[in-house]
């Protein structure tokens, strides 16, 4: 009989650990390489970058409307910055038209 129960208790206790040390793997933050391999992957992303110029208007988030507001701008660093003077009419948006021009200048 009491083999039969160190035997049980053992059983519980392994597969507690098992279940913990499974539990454990998921939470694990990721190695610094597994960090470095994500960003190069991040930069490399069309997706994920942020333009440092203007860009073509047909490729900006949000171009759908018609127009773009302060708030689409913030991917584009360099509309984020020109978005003031590329507004001519200063309502807030700028257009195609006020961006193919901001852009030229």
């Amino acid at each position: 009989m009491k083999l039969r129960q160190i035997v049980s208790v053992n059983l519980l206790v392994m597969a507690a650990l098992g279940f913990a040390g499974a539990t454990l793997a998921q939470d694990t933050p990721p190695t610094a390489e597994q960090a470095k391999k994500d960003m190069k992957e991040q930069k490399t992303d069309p997706l994920m970058m942020q333009g440092s110029g203007g860009g073509e208007w047909n490729t900006l988030k949000g171009h759908e409307k018609g127009y773009l507001m302060k708030s689409d701008a913030a991917p584009n660093s360099w509309l984020e910055h020109n978005f003031m003077n590329c507004d001519k009419d200063t309502n807030g948006k700028v257009t195609q038209d006020e961006y193919t021009k901001c852009l030229s200048h």
